[in-house]
């Protein structure tokens, strides 16, 4: 099922925005462990089945915005991974919010725009919210939705079931 509200990111608001998939758990884990777990790329085959590698400029976890990242990508859990080349739009260590743009070369962005954001909500001491999400803008958004709306709501969905279980199993940072 498709959110049924569009959620900002950092280039896209509301208003501009075609649709939103999103996920969210929370997790029984101090909101900093969990950050720590998503600012490691390294992490993400634990427990992100569809991103199972992130490539970075300096291969370490060090990213800052305009970086390009390049993430394998795959639909599920035996497919094989496409890399897809993201620009990264927001790291935010005080927020606990990591933002990228997917930049598909043969896809201007006024007819694909799709910007992802993952965010960590301190809730207690030992509880926090992460919350997955892309908001995608353009003609080509509408597509998109019609053709892939419920399945990316759902892998949203896993992957912060996915996180929640990886960090409360006590594997994340």
């Amino acid at each position: 099922m498709v959110h049924s509200e569009i959620l900002e990111t950092p280039n896209i608001p509301p208003t501009k925005g075609v649709w939103t998939w999103y996920g969210s758990s929370t997790i029984n884990a101090p909101a900093s462990s969990v950050w720590s777990t998503i600012r490691d790329f390294n992490s993400y085959p634990h427990w992100n089945t569809y991103t199972p590698h992130i490539r970075t400029p300096s291969n370490t976890n060090a990213i800052a915005p305009s970086d390009t990242i390049t993430l394998s990508y795959r639909p599920n859990a035996t497919s094989p991974t496409t890399d897809i080349p993201c620009q990264i739009l927001e790291v935010n260590e005080e927020a606990m919010r990591l933002s990228w743009r997917g930049c598909l070369p043969w896809v201007p962005t006024f007819v694909l725009l799709p910007e992802k954001v993952q965010r960590v909500t301190k809730v207690s001491e030992t509880q926090c919210l992460y919350e997955v999400y892309e908001t995608q803008a353009g003609v080509l958004a509408y597509v998109v939705m019609w053709a892939l709306g419920d399945k990316q709501s759902a892998m949203a969905r896993e992957q912060a079931e996915g996180l929640r279980k990886f960090v409360e199993g006590g594997q994340g940072q």
